[in-house]
């Protein structure tokens, strides 16, 4: 009899054994193709400048510190409806068209203005917001109600952008280019320069924290507004075709215009 229980002792262990051996295998089968598709999601790499508040700036998030903004979210947006992962790249903002030219990264989302000298170097999507220009002041600074009234006075402006060509094609006003335009506003708000020239939404979200500057619009400043879009490198037909495919779905659903309502900003026709 010992050996019959010995016996059913032992089978019993192998059941359990092969059991165990069969789960693992299922386990390892299905680790497996969490891995490849994991591998098979292509990543898209994003350049932006993170100094664009509210486009795209630096945040503390559950203790770390996380890009985020309306760029974004809307760049994770359409990547998330293209099944892409996406990974951010932060950079001066002069650094984000040469990078997307020269193919270091897929595309630019950064508050980039449509320019026919930016077109010639690479491929944008449709507009997905519009811009118009601002100039920030000190409160207590002298009222300025036309252009002619910042001549032989310092404006700083941020390398490469549409900012920096219009105030540029002002004569008699000495500009001061910075990298960043963060550094602008300290400088301006610790009175080293007398006016910062940046787009309407972006002067709005630095009024908020710099509670001793104001937004003053000038007779002469050109405050058209502008296209913002998407760059990519020139060749790259599918991925602009299907970026704009995601803008039009997100337009027409509604969900552009609630993530420009989030971040206070205008909401713009479909």
């Amino acid at each position: 009899m010992k050996w019959k229980k010995g016996f059913f002792i032992l089978f019993i262990l192998m059941f359990m054994l092969i059991a165990l051996m069969g789960c693992q295998s299922q386990s390892s089968v299905q680790e497996k193709e969490e891995q490849k598709s994991e591998t098979n999601t292509k990543t898209i790499t994003v350049a932006t400048s993170a100094d664009f508040p509210p486009f795209e700036y630096h945040e503390v998030i559950e203790g770390k510190d996380t890009i985020t903004g309306f760029d974004i979210e809307l760049i994770q947006e359409i990547g998330k409806k293209l099944g892409m992962k996406i990974k951010i790249e932060d950079m001066s903002f002069d650094g984000v068209i040469p990078a997307v030219e020269s193919g270091k990264v897929d595309l630019g989302i950064s508050g980039i203005s449509y320019k026919e000298e930016r077109a010639k170097k690479v491929d944008f999507s449709d507009p997905y917001y519009y811009s118009a220009q601002t100039i920030l002041v000190k409160k207590d600074a002298k009222e300025i109600k036309t252009m002619n009234e910042l001549k032989g006075k310092v404006v700083g402006s941020q390398l490469a952008t549409t900012s920096d060509d219009i105030i540029s094609s002002f004569d008699g006003i000495q500009i001061k280019k910075y990298k960043k335009v963060n550094d602008a506003i300290l400088d301006l708000n610790n009175d080293r320069i007398d006016a910062v020239i940046v787009e309407d939404a972006i002067a709005s979200e630095f009024i908020k924290d710099y509670k001793e500057l104001k937004i003053v619009i000038p007779d002469g400043l050109n405050t058209e507004k502008v296209p913002m879009v998407i760059a990519f490198p020139k060749g790259e037909e599918k991925l602009v075709h299907d970026v704009n495919e995601v803008l039009q779905m997100l337009k027409d659903s509604g969900k552009l215009n609630q993530l420009i309502e989030k971040y206070g900003l205008v909401s713009i026709e479909k």
